[in-house]
C-alpha cells in the first residue's frame, strides 16, 4: 500500500466522521466510510480476501472486553441512580468540596483517586459520576467539569504504576518502571500544575448557585447514608483485589438492586427499564443500554479497522521515514508524537499507539537517546491523545461515562492537550542545556 493511499484512508475516515457529526447522525455511519475505504484499498493492494476476513475477525474479537464495559455502563448507571446511590454520593460530594472550588477539587479528587486505584474507567464510574452531579447541582456548566474530571483520571491512568497503560509503556520500550518514573516526573508536574491553575481560574470566572453546605460532613442519618453507599464500596474493593472490571460492575449492579429492593421495595419491572432506557428524573437519564447501540456498534467497526491495520502491517514501512535523522531530542519528540497521534485517529485504542510506537520506534530511538525519554514521550502523546479523538474508544467510553461529547470536553480537559507541549518544551530545554540524554 502507498503512502497516498494510506493518506486517503485517514482523510476519508476524518471526512466521514466529521459529516456525521455535522448532520447529527451517529458517527458509527461516518466511521464506515473510512472502513469502506480501508476493506476496498487493502483488496486493491494484493491483500487477501482469506488474510482481510481473519484480521477483521481478529479485531473484533479484541473489541470483546470493551463491548462488556459499555452494555455494563448502560447497566450499572440506571441501577445506581435507582437505588439511591448517586443522590447520595452527590450529597456527600456537596458537603466535601467547596462549591467555589468545584472545578480544582474535581481534577484534585480524580487525579488523586487514579493514582490509587490505576484505571480511569474505575475512577471516572467511583467519583466522576458523583462530582459531575455536584457541579451540576451548584451551576457549573457540564463540559468544564467533565473536562476537569477527564483531566484528572488520566493524571492516574498515564502515571500510577497500577495502571496497566503505565505498564504496557515500560515493556513496549524495555525501560524500568522507577527508569520511568524520574523520565516523567517534570512533565508530569508541569501538566498538574497548568491544570491547576487553569481550574483555578476557570471557578474565579464561573459563577455558581447558592448551596447549602453542612459544616458537619457526616450526616445525622449515617447508617442509612453508608447502606446506599455499598454498591461503590463493593465497586472500589473489586477495583483494589484487581478484579477484572466488568467483574467489578457486575457486583455493584448486583448490590444496588438488592439494596435498592430492599431499601425501597423497587420491583423487577423497574429495575428492568431503567436498565433498557436509563433512570428517569436523574442525572444519568436516558443513559441505559438502548443508548449503548450506536457506540457499541462504532466500536466493533473500529475493531475490525484496527484488526485489518495490524494484520497487514500498513503502517510499519513508512516508520523509519517518518522519524528521519533525529537531529535533536526536541526533533524526535515531536515526530514520535506525530506518529502517535496518526495511530490515535487511525487505530480506534490506546493499546495500538503504546505498543506500535514503544517497540517500532524504540531500535531507532536507542541510536541517540534513552529509551526512557521515549517512554516519556509516548506517556506524554500516544497515551493520552487517545482520549482526545471522538472515535476512540478510550474517548467513547469517557464520554458515555460524563454524558458530554468529546469535543465539547477537549478544551477543558487541559491535562490531556498540555503533555504534548510539555514533553516537547521539555525536550527543548535538555538539547539546549546539553543535558546528557544517551541510551
Amino acid at each position: 500500500m502507498s503512502f497516498r493511499q494510506l493518506v486517503i484512508i485517514v482523510g476519508i475516515t476524518v471526512l466521514g466522521i466529521a459529516a456525521a457529526y455535522m448532520v447529527k447522525v451517529p458517527v458509527v455511519f461516518g466511521f464506515s466510510a473510512g472502513l469502506l475505504a480501508l476493506i476496498l484499498i487493502s483488496l486493491r493492494s494484493g491483500i487477501g480476501g482469506k488474510e482481510l476476513g481473519a484480521g477483521i475477525l481478529e479485531g473484533i474479537r479484541r473489541t470483546k472486553e470493551v463491548v462488556w464495559l459499555l452494555l455494563l455502563v448502560g447497566m450499572i448507571l440506571p441501577c445506581w441512580a435507582v437505588s439511591g446511590t448517586v443522590d447520595e454520593l452527590v450529597q456527600w460530594a456537596l458537603a466535601v468540596v467547596q462549591p467555589q472550588y468545584a472545578l480544582t477539587f474535581s481534577f484534585l479528587i480524580c487525579a488523586f483517586v487514579s493514582m490509587i486505584l490505576g484505571t480511569s474507567t474505575g475512577t471516572l464510574s467511583a467519583v466522576g459520576v458523583p462530582l459531575i452531579g455536584m457541579a451540576i447541582h451548584v451551576g457549573v456548566p457540564l463540559p468544564y467539569v467533565a473536562g476537569a474530571v477527564v483531566s484528572g483520571i488520566f493524571v492516574g491512568d498515564r502515571t500510577s504504576p497500577f495502571s496497566s497503560a503505565h505498564q504496557l509503556i515500560a515493556a513496549s520500550t524495555e525501560t524500568s518502571i522507577p527508569r520511568q518514573w524520574r523520565a516523567m516526573a517534570p512533565t508530569s508536574a508541569l501538566a498538574v500544575l497548568a491544570s491547576l491553575a487553569f481550574y483555578g481560574w476557570l471557578d474565579l470566572r464561573t459563577a455558581k448557585g447558592p448551596v447549602e453546605q453542612s459544616a458537619n460532613l457526616i450526616p445525622s442519618d449515617l447508617g442509612e447514608s453508608l447502606v446506599l453507599l455499598i454498591p461503590i464500596f463493593v465497586l472500589l474493593g473489586s477495583i483494589v483485589l484487581r478484579l477484572k472490571t466488568k467483574y467489578g460492575f457486575l457486583l455493584s449492579i448486583a448490590a444496588a438492586i438488592i439494596v435498592g429492593s430492599l431499601q425501597k421495595g423497587v420491583g423487577p419491572a423497574v429495575w428492568l427499564k431503567a436498565m433498557w432506557s436509563g433512570a428517569e428524573h436523574s442525572i444519568v437519564e436516558g443513559k441505559g443500554l438502548l443508548s449503548m447501540i450506536s457506540l457499541v456498534s462504532l466500536i466493533v467497526l473500529a475493531g475490525a479497522f484496527n484488526g485489518i491495520l495490524e494484520r497487514s502491517n500498513l503502517i510499519g514501512a513508512y516508520i523509519e521515514r517518518m522519524m528521519g535523522e533525529m537531529p535533536s531530542l526536541a526533533s524526535a519528540t515531536w515526530r514520535t508524537g506525530a506518529f502517535g497521534l496518526v495511530l490515535c485517529l487511525i487505530s480506534c485504542t490506546q493499546t495500538l499507539p503504546i505498543i506500535m510506537s514503544g517497540r517500532n520506534i524504540l531500535p531507532l530511538w536507542n541510536r541517540r537517546f534513552s529509551s526512557a525519554h521515549l517512554s516519556r514521550v509516548i506517556a506524554d502523546t500516544s497515551a493520552v491523545l487517545a482520549a482526545a479523538v471522538p472515535w476512540n474508544l478510550l474517548a467513547v467510553l469517557c464520554s458515555t461515562f460524563v454524558g458530554v461529547p468529546v469535543e465539547q470536553y477537549l478544551p477543558f480537559a487541559i491535562f490531556l492537550w498540555s503533555l504534548p507541549l510539555c514533553t516537547y518544551l521539555y525536550s527543548a530545554y535538555l538539547d539546549r542545556a546539553k543535558v546528557s540524554v544517551k541510551a
